[in-house]
Formats: C-alpha cells, sequence, structure tokens
C-alpha cells in the first residue's frame, strides 16, 4: 500500500512504508510554538476520519501528542489527518458499513492467529474492517460504533468482496494462536474506540477494529503490526505490513 511515513508515536493513553514525508521524533517540548491553536479546518476534517467523535476530543488528543514532541500542535494534526487520508485511499472502493453489509461470507482461517482485512466504511468514511481469529472457524472483533468487542463465528459475518485473509510472517503456528487466544481472553466486551488517529494503545478500555489486531500481536508477541509507524493503526496499515501476508482473498 502506498503511503506517507510518519515516525509519530503513540499518546501514553492512546503508513514502513517510504514517501519522503518524516514527522519529527517525539521529545518533551513546552515552547509556546506548541500551544498554537490549530487550525479548525484541520480538526474538522480529522473529525469527519474519525466517525464518533468530536472537535474537542480530537483537539485534546493533538494537543496532548504535540506537547510530548518538538513538533507543534498543527504539525501533528496535519501528520495525523495525512496518515488517515491516506487509510482512506488504500481501502476505497467500497460503501460497507463496519463490518456489516457485506455480501461475502468470511471464511475459516488456516489457523488460529490468522487475520482479515475487509474493505468497509463507517458513516461514509472508508478505513477498511479487520479482526483475528481465536479458533479457524472464529474471530474476535471490535464490530464498530456503540457496539462492544465479540467472539463470532466466521460463518455468521458478511464481509465486502477483496476481503483478504492474512498470516503473521516469521513466527510458528503456536505463538500465532497465542495472540488469538490474547484476542479472545483480554479483549472482549471492550466499548469501542471512535479515535483511529490515535488508537495505538495496547491495554486501552476500549478498542476499535485495527487498535484489537495490533493489540493482540503487541501483547501476546511483541510484535508490531503497524505497517509505516504512524501515531494511529489502520486496518489497511496491518494489510500492508511487512510481518503480513495474504494467503486467500474472498
Amino acid at each position: 500500500m502506498n503511503a506517507l511515513k510518519f515516525t509519530v508515536t503513540a499518546m501514553a493513553t492512546g503508513l514502513a512504508l517510504a514517501s519522503g514525508i518524516t514527522a519529527p521524533a517525539f521529545a518533551h517540548d513546552t515552547s509556546a510554538d506548541n500551544a498554537d491553536p490549530v487550525d479548525a479546518t484541520t480538526i474538522n476534517a480529522l473529525v469527519k476520519h474519525n466517525p464518533g467523535s468530536d472537535a474537542d476530543e480530537i483537539t485534546q488528543i493533538v494537543e496532548q501528542m504535540a506537547q510530548k514532541s518538538d513538533s507543534s500542535a498543527q504539525e501533528v494534526a496535519n501528520q495525523m489527518l495525512a496518515e488517515a487520508e491516506a487509510s482512506a485511499k488504500a481501502a476505497s472502493g467500497s460503501r460497507l458499513r463496519s463490518s456489516g453489509g457485506g455480501t461475502v461470507t468470511l471464511a475459516n482461517a488456516n489457523q488460529i492467529g490468522d487475520i482479515f482485512i475487509s474493505p468497509a466504511s463507517t458513516l461514509f468514511i472508508e478505513h477498511g474492517h479487520t479482526g483475528i481469529y481465536y479458533a479457524k472457524s472464529s474471530i474476535v472483533e471490535a464490530p464498530g460504533l456503540n457496539q462492544k468487542s465479540r467472539a463470532i463465528g466466521a460463518g455468521k459475518v458478511k464481509v465486502g468482496k477483496g476481503t483478504v485473509l492474512q498470516y503473521v510472517r516469521g513466527i510458528q503456528s503456536v505463538d500465532a494462536a497465542k495472540a488469538g487466544k490474547y484476542a479472545y481472553d483480554k479483549l472482549r466486551n471492550k466499548p469501542y474506540n471512535t479515535h483511529f488517529a490515535s488508537n495505538k494503545d495496547a491495554s486501552g478500555s476500549s478498542m476499535n477494529c485495527s487498535q484489537l489486531v495490533w493489540a493482540a500481536y503487541k501483547k501476546a508477541l511483541s510484535i508490531d503490526l503497524d505497517g509505516n509507524g504512524g501515531s494511529g493503526v489502520y486496518p489497511y496499515d496491518i494489510k500492508g505490513s511487512s510481518r503480513t501476508a495474504t494467503y486467500k482473498t474472498l
């Protein structure tokens, strides 16, 4: 997946693809520049790309991230928006809502710990959807707005045409199974996190779909599936990661 390269790290509570744009590394900075207000157009665009959030929430996240960096709040917001727009571009071509409404039944996996990425959108924002198999025929997913993360049989889930099934490179099946088990044991029944732009919190009290899959591998195996190292992990960041490989397309 073509994407901008980002090096913004996640905030304490919250596409590697080359493109020539590199965000500054985080370090404590209390300069007045970091406190400058962020252009409302940028904030509103970030709200649009994070359905269910609002301008105050996004502004607070941006300001907190800027305080931990040598970047201004506007620079942080610009980087977050560029990543969100690149993710939406990668996921374009579908008008599905969340994980439901597709026309294809999700297939069984080759092994526990495999993942799927489906074309999907929420409130007309294209971003994709993902989940992890805790059994060959069952998944754990964060299905969408106002729903809690859940375990469900793959045969009960409809996904978009073009959905891919992937495995994680360089590990044994017994290790991949640990990530699936972690998702089932630790990541179910969590409220939905509307903030994709800053969702890299593996211990978060709320989870969105890509955060859940990322957290399962991060916590169980210390594997980072974020393909570009940005402040947020999106489904198509996982699909484009050097650690994942596609073995089936539906």
